[in-house]
């Protein structure tokens, strides 16, 4: 009885254990996970920055053709 008993504490600490690395892990990989979400924000402004930017070069283009 004393043998199971010391078995299952060793199993519930191997758990605690294990429950507390994965939420470590967790954690880390949210801050990973909201690090990658702002790059991509940040990305998006960037592409549409530039999208803005060739469409004025596009109209000021067309504005310098002659009319057919």
């Amino acid at each position: 009885m004393k043998e199971q008993l010391d078995q299952l504490e060793l199993s519930v600490l191997r758990l605690t254990e294990a429950y507390a690395q994965l939420k470590q892990e967790n954690a880390a990989l949210k801050a990973e996970l909201a690090q990658k979400n702002e790059q991509a924000v940040a990305m998006q402004a960037q592409t549409d920055e530039v999208r803005s930017r060739i469409d004025q070069l596009i109209a000021a283009l067309e504005a310098d053709l002659p009319a057919a």
